[in-house]
C-alpha cells in the first residue's frame, strides 16, 4: 500500500472508531462511518470505494436511524408509556449523556441509560400519578433504548466490516 493509501486507511479507521463510539450514545455514528468512507475516497482522489458501496452504506445508516426510533417507541409503548413519557425518555437520555460526559469512556452511556429511565419515570409519574405505571413505563423506555442501541451498533459494525473488506 502506498503512503497515501496508508494515510487514507488511518483516517478511515479514526472515522469508524468515532462513529462506533457515537452510535451507542444515540448520535448518528453510522453517518460518521459513511463520512469516513467519503473522506477515504477524497484522500485517494478516486472512487476507491464504489458509488454502489457508498449507497449501500447510506442505506444501512438510514435503516439504523429508522430502527433506532421505531424500537425505542415500540418497546416503550408495549410497557404502557405515553407519548409524553417517550419524550421524557428522549430528553432525559440527552441530559444524562451530557451529565455523564466527565466520566471517561462509559460515563455518557451510563448517563444516557439513567436519563432515559428517570425521564420516562418522572414524566409518567407526573401525568398518571401512579407509581407502578410510571415504573413500567420507565422500564419499557429503558428496554427500548437498549434494544435500539444494540441494533444500531450492530449495523455500525456491519458498515465497518464492509468498508474495510472493500479497502483491503
Amino acid at each position: 500500500m502506498d503512503p497515501l493509501g496508508i494515510i487514507a486507511a488511518a483516517v478511515l479507521a479514526v472515522f469508524c472508531l468515532v462513529g462506533l463510539v457515537l452510535t451507542p450514545l444515540g448520535l448518528p455514528g453510522t453517518f460518521v462511518i459513511l463520512a469516513g468512507a467519503l473522506v477515504y475516497n477524497l484522500i485517494q482522489w478516486s472512487m476507491a470505494l464504489s458509488l454502489t458501496l457508498l449507497l449501500v452504506l447510506l442505506g444501512i445508516a438510514l435503516i439504523g436511524e429508522v430502527l433506532e426510533y421505531v424500537l425505542s417507541v415500540k418497546l416503550a409503548s408495549r410497557r404502557g408509556s405515553s407519548n409524553s413519557a417517550i419524550w421524557g425518555a428522549v430528553i432525559g437520555g440527552i441530559v444524562g449523556a451530557i451529565i455523564g460526559t466527565p466520566v471517561p469512556v462509559i460515563g455518557s452511556l451510563i448517563g444516557l441509560f439513567i436519563g432515559v429511565f428517570l425521564g420516562a419515570f418522572g414524566v409518567e409519574l407526573a401525568i398518571r400519578k401512579d407509581l407502578s405505571k410510571a415504573l413500567n413505563s420507565a422500564i419499557g423506555a429503558f428496554y427500548g433504548r437498549v434494544g435500539a442501541i444494540l441494533v444500531k451498533s450492530l449495523l455500525g459494525v456491519v458498515m465497518i466490516i464492509t468498508v474495510f473488506a472493500a479497502v483491503f
